[in-house]
């Protein structure tokens, strides 16, 4: 859990919007695409680590990773959600 004052004043590096809490489905999500290697940054690197926690922008298209209770704020260690969404279509 991200520090509310923290949260208040942490924006998207990407969007510049304010930033909210994932839900823990989201991060279950996450991680479970994580571990079968089907998830990729935004710089299409093939994510490895599994999160304690994320996120995610204004518009819900991008999830910054939190590991630690650390947000990884690299915008491009950003995570696509749309890449959650082209898998859940195509099932």
């Amino acid at each position: 859990m991200i520090n509310a004052q923290l949260l208040s004043i942490l924006r998207c590096p990407v969007t510049a919007s304010m930033l909210s809490e994932a839900n823990p489905k989201l991060i279950q999500t996450i991680n479970q695409r994580i571990e079968q290697n089907n998830l990729l940054s935004q710089i299409m690197e093939q994510l490895e680590t599994p999160l304690d926690g994320g996120l995610v922008n204004q518009d819900h298209s991008l999830l910054m990773p939190v590991y630690e209770g650390i947000p990884d704020m690299n915008p491009d260690d950003a995570i696509s959600l749309k890449q959650l969404e082209k898998t859940n279509s195509d099932e």
